[in-house]
């Protein structure tokens, strides 16, 4: 039997100290997945009060740039007004001058700023204060409904006003830190934080030309015009609009990206108009699901449901029910990004269109024209999804609807049933509802 090895006690004393400063080394070391505390047992507040200096500097970089603005405009009376208006034939002459609030924010020393379109649409007077509490009156230089975008230029004066850091949407991740700055419910120069929540948001329906950035920072009514901040307090975007069913923040809120609003501007203030490409079709967004059952596979694009007369997609050939796959060779993943790149597109320039067409692919060229002027309302032919200027959902008329709903009907006639009608959408304000019948639009039979 082999007798047993005898460690010697110095190779002991060794192991053992060694052990000993490993372990006090670890316990000494910070966890990173443990809260720190200080002598006292306090959480450290390091990062805290870092994070805490960073929103003071960027609130205070913003504030001499921010614009309170009010807006005077004249507005008919109620209901019961119209109505004896119309009885006494005097129509408009009962109105009241009413004022909302917005907010806006200096984008060079000159005096030119920017807010939304919404804020001053049909002002009578744009009133605006300073963050030092003087008050001017501003001209509407420009607005642009489409972006609801507008550029307002201040009365020249001696010292120059001091205009916004700029800064980009590109380099913005979902998570980061970004300050609403602004005057909601007409409360001067409040900031709120929050984090980006999404960016890319389009079919919101609160513009034609949607990229919004999301955020959760704060915005109320008052809000609207002013700038989304990053942590360096520099301009990302234009706080527009919020997600509510009561009309106040409920955490959902929307900013155009600062380089959009950047070249919308640029125009503006060259021409007063920003011109766009227009193709003359509408664009029905549909699920990936429903493309698949069409026959068009996982392919993204652009399912078109009309093409305008007389327009460049007419010319080009296109037809309703046509996937539009890609322009110059680059892919679309819907109909939105279809009416972005377009609108993009130099006029007078011819672009190539591939086209997927009852499971054939063509390859048309089409020439790329001035968008139209926007009349006042949503315009009759704009490359946009259609249902959303439109607003019901239909069924197609079978004998039991027919019956039920107390229609004769002739099954050999197609029909379809109104089944619901979306608030606030152009079928609602035209009297649609629920439950008529619809037999033909622009007098073509309706088969589904």
């Amino acid at each position: 039997m082999n007798p047993t090895r005898q460690t010697p006690p110095s190779v002991l004393l060794l192991v053992s100290a060694l052990l000993g400063a490993l372990i006090s080394g670890a316990l000494l070391r910070p966890n990173p997945g443990v809260q720190q505390v200080d002598a006292g047992g306090e959480p450290r507040r390091d990062s805290a009060r870092s994070l805490s200096r960073s929103f003071q500097a960027a609130a205070r970089a913003a504030r001499p740039s921010l614009l309170n603005i009010t807006t005077e405009r004249w507005e008919r009376g109620g209901p019961f007004v119209q109505m004896l208006e119309n009885m006494l034939d005097s129509k408009g002459a009962n109105r009241t001058l009413e004022r909302s609030y917005g907010t806006g924010f200096i984008v060079d020393e000159a005096g030119v700023a920017l807010t939304n379109h919404h804020v001053v649409e049909n002002a009578k007077r744009v009133l605006v204060r300073l963050h030092d509490g003087s008050e001017v009156s501003a001209r509407v230089l420009g607005t642009d409904p489409l972006t609801d975008l507008a550029v307002l230029e201040l009365p020249a004066r001696e010292q120059p006003y001091v205009p916004v850091q700029m800064g980009t949407a590109d380099s913005l991740e979902v998570g980061d830190w970004v300050l609403a700055a602004g005057n909601p419910f007409g409360l001067d120069q409040t900031v709120t934080a929050g984090i980006v929540s999404a960016k890319g948001r389009s079919r919101m329906g609160i513009a034609t030309y949607e990229d919004f950035i999301q955020t959760d920072a704060a915005i109320n009514p008052g809000n609207s015009g002013g700038p989304l901040l990053d942590l360096s307090g520099r301009v990302v975007g234009v706080t527009t609009a919020i997600a509510s069913r009561s009309g106040e923040y409920s955490g959902i809120g929307f900013a155009i990206p600062i380089g959009m609003a950047q070249e919308v501007a640029a125009e503006l203030r060259e021409r007063g108009r920003v011109s766009r490409g227009w193709l003359g079709v509408g664009i029905q967004e549909v699920e990936p699901e429903v493309l698949r059952r069409l026959g068009y596979g996982n392919v993204g694009g652009a399912l078109l449901s009309r093409v305008m007369p007389d327009s460049p997609a007419a010319e080009a050939e296109l037809q309703a029910g046509d996937l539009i796959v890609s322009i110059d060779g680059q892919p679309l993943s819907d109909g939105q990004h279809l009416s972005h790149l377009i609108a993009e597109v130099e006029v007078g320039k011819r672009v190539k269109l591939d086209v997927l067409r009852e499971r054939q692919r063509l390859e048309l060229e089409a020439l790329v024209v001035e968008r139209p002027d926007t009349p006042a309302g949503p315009p009759a032919s704009k490359d946009e999804p259609e249902e959303r200027e439109v607003g019901i959902r239909a069924r197609l008329l079978t004998p039991e609807l027919a019956r039920f709903f107390g229609f004769d009907h002739d099954p050999s006639e197609p029909a379809v049933v109104i089944a619901a009608v979306e608030p606030g959408s152009l079928a609602a304000q035209h009297g649609i509802r629920p439950g008529m019948i619809l037999q033909q639009v622009e007098r073509s039979p309706l088969r589904s």
